[in-house]
């Protein structure tokens, strides 16, 4: 499913959560690779709590996963680093009243680059410990960075003197191009937009608003990551599961085998169970997870957002979220949507009445037909009509396998090597450490967490630890990432992956790929920092090389006699693929719409309420009632009122994704041309621009619209 937040150019828009993660919406000839070599031990990974301070180094010399792995390195590592962001901010402010000649591009918004810099360094890693530490006290540490990173950049927007440095450099109408012109002019855009013209009153209000909604952001994600649920229910009571699963999930003492709400327990239930009341009863918790507490701060988020819009003269928060965005307007979001709907309208209501028919003749009575059996009647339509077994398929998707084979996919196509790290200082045992190379200079760093562990973030996303910058002496200081994802994990039973987390990990790799390869100057267009209904599209682009037999090939085998997927149940993937995909566009949308018009209307609502009519309004199933799916939606504190970009962004994806299909999808030339007309421009242009450049025309809507329609 999906990210917290993402940070996207940190200093000019002030976002919450501060932590950068990008994430996916959710479902859509060589010799067999031998099993890694096991995980070196974590000797390294935990050190003492006294542990001397090391002597301050250059912010570019900084690892901050080998500093901020303890409570005391976590603290020391965000508060040393906002430190030296104040100290540049103070040299900002201090030309105030210094001549004209002393305002450069350098004293002034280079400056403010390397404060985004700063932050990165200092803040991303413990926003990415505080979902990810096995330990709690390191949790909670990398949590209370975010509010003083958060203060700092507010009382940075709202300081009258930074205000006026920028302003007086802006007046000076320096022969500024490309991504520097675009920087000045969205930071005295944002300057407004983050309270500096508001009075002083109102500016202090403003400053209680951004604390309190990164506190309850934070505690809304943490809620989710740490709410799983369970249930106990009798061996027999899972027929239709997976042999795999059922390896996984052996009866305890009791003669019982239990249940979580977490991602590689529920989907096989509700996707494979012939006992269709266990996958009721574990979605009822599933849709509840934090609900006791989360409903509540969702009520308290929306009061303050929309507070803080009308503060600063936008008419709802979604006007203000929207602006800096490629769609500026609430309107274009909205027309979008409805023609959206319009288009899958049709198709939709046509698979529907093939579920309802399917759900009649295995005895479901209910209508409409309920939300938890949606994926368990296309699992079994999709067989019925196309002989497509997608348990039968997971066989050649064991876990180690699908890594070994993307990264291999990615190296021949980018001409970049993987090499592991084997002493790399990390977080968990589970955790892979890979430095990216084109050929012997070294791109960036990146860290594998795959597996689901307590306390951890629950679904898949890409995590900036460090951001990519060119530096003074001319070096580029290379980005580092980290993936975390929930993936089943390797053990005595063989890990497999239904295909739908397969195209989840090249999604996420996607963003990997656009956070390590990037090579632009400035940190605060470097990388994932683009507009987030464009942040998607790299991803969702990406996604496309888990269905193609050329680049299948090279990884899809049989986890026990290493046999490439046989022409008959690729074809009917192939066949398939199509096949339920108007519905789930239709989900899609109303999840868009759920959070749109939970930014458009005025508070107090009754969230649960508004999801009932949005639900009921948009979509053909229904969901349990009594239960909180806003509660679980973490969507909401990151992509608020931004949700449509995942289907604004996937327009754009397919119309890129005509490229390949014309070239092929393992073709190095194109690859070569999509790397250097985006994925290493970051945000250095405008993002239709960079479109514009790869396909050498204006993207359209057209083979988006061939897609929805499954042709």
């Amino acid at each position: 499913m999906s990210p917290i937040a993402r940070r996207c150019r940190p200093l000019l828009v002030l976002l919450l959560p501060l932590a950068l993660a990008t994430g996916c919406a959710g479902p859509e000839h060589e010799p067999r690779i031998p099993p890694l070599p096991p995980m070196p031990p974590p000797a390294e990974t935990f050190p003492m709590p006294d542990t001397p301070a090391p002597a301050p180094v250059a912010t570019a010399d900084v690892d901050p996963v080998a500093t901020g792995m303890t409570v005391e390195g976590i603290t020391r590592l965000c508060d040393e680093h906002l430190a030296r962001a104040g100290k540049i901010l103070d040299g900002i402010k201090a030309l105030k009243s210094s001549p004209d000649g002393k305002l450069t591009w350098d004293s002034t918004m280079g400056a403010v680059d390397d404060i985004t810099l700063e932050l990165s360094v200092g803040t991303s890693f413990p926003a990415l410990m505080a979902v990810g530490h096995p330990d709690k006290a390191v949790r909670e540490a990398g949590k209370a960075c975010e509010p003083k990173a958060d203060k700092f950049r507010t009382d940075m927007q709202l300081d009258p003197d930074y205000g006026a440095v920028l302003k007086r450099y802006a007046a000076k109408a320096e022969p500024l191009t490309g991504v520097r012109a675009r920087m000045l002019r969205e930071a005295i855009r944002d300057l407004h937009r983050n309270g500096l013209d508001l009075p002083a009153d109102k500016q202090d209000r403003l400053r209680a608003i951004n604390a309190e909604l990164t506190r309850l952001s934070q505690d809304f994600v943490s809620n989710i990551s740490d709410s799983v649920l369970s249930m106990k229910v009798k061996p027999e009571r899972l027929k239709g599961l997976p042999d795999s699963f059922l390896a996984e999930h052996k009866p305890g003492a009791d003669g019982m085998v239990t249940l979580t709400t977490n991602y590689p327990d529920y989907f096989p239930v509700v996707t494979y169970a012939e006992d269709r009341s266990v996958a009721k009863e574990l979605t009822e918790l599933f849709d509840n997870r934090a609900a006791d507490k989360n409903v509540a701060i969702l009520d308290r988020v929306l009061q303050l957002r929309e507070e803080k819009a009308k503060m600063l003269g936008y008419a709802t928060w979604a006007d203000y979220a929207i602006e800096p965005r490629m769609a500026k307007t609430p309107a274009a979001v909205r027309s979008f949507l409805q023609e959206l709907a319009k288009e899958v309208k049709e198709p939709a209501r046509k698979e529907y009445r093939e579920f309802q028919t399917e759900y009649r003749k295995l005895g479901g009575k209910a209508s409409p037909v309920p939300n938890y059996d949606r994926l368990y009647l296309e699992q079994k339509l999709r067989e019925k009509k196309y002989g497509f077994d997608s348990k039968e398929l997971s066989n050649y998707f064991e876990v180690r396998n699908v890594t070994q084979g993307l990264l291999r996919i990615v190296s021949r196509l980018y001409g970049i090597q993987f090499r592991d790290v084997r002493n790399a200082p990390k977080w968990h045992p589970d955790v892979r450490v890979l430095d990216v190379y084109d050929h012997d200079k070294r791109l960036g760093r990146i860290y594998l967490d795959l597996y689901p562990r307590e306390g951890k973030y629950k679904h898949a996303a890409m995590f900036e630890i460090r951001t990519g910058k060119r530096l003074a002496d001319g070096r580029y200081l290379e980005p580092i990432a980290a993936l975390m994802c929930n993936f089943p994990k390797p053990g005595a039973t063989p890990a497999l992956m239904s295909h739908p987390d397969v195209a989840t990990f090249f999604h996420e790799f996607g963003h990997v790929l656009h956070h390590v390869l990037t090579r632009q100057d400035l940190a605060s267009y470097a990388g994932t920092n683009v507009a987030r209904d464009f942040v998607e599209a790299p991803s969702q682009l990406f996604e496309e090389w888990a269905y193609r037999r050329e680049t299948l090939d090279l990884f899809a085998k049989h986890y026990q006699t290493g046999a490439k997927i046989p022409d008959k149940l690729f074809e009917a993937l192939t066949r398939s693929r199509a096949f339920g995909r108007a519905l789930a566009t239709e989900r899609q949308l109303s999840l868009a719409m759920l959070d749109f018009e939970y930014h458009t209307r005025p508070v107090p609502m009754d969230t649960d309420k508004v999801f009932d009519e949005v639900m009921s309004n948009s979509q053909h199933f229904s969901y349990l009632p009594g239960t909180h799916f806003q509660a679980t939606f973490g969507h909401l504190m990151g992509y608020d009122a931004g949700y449509y970009s995942y289907q604004w962004a996937l327009a754009i994806a397919r119309d890129l994704l005509t490229r390949f299909d014309k070239d092929g999808y393992m073709n190095t030339g194109t690859a070569a041309e999509w790397r250097k007309d985006v994925l290493e421009q970051g945000a250095g242009d405008d993002e239709n621009n960079l479109v514009t450049a790869f396909l050498g025309r204006p993207s359209n809507l057209k083979a988006y619209s061939r897609f929805l329609r499954g042709q």
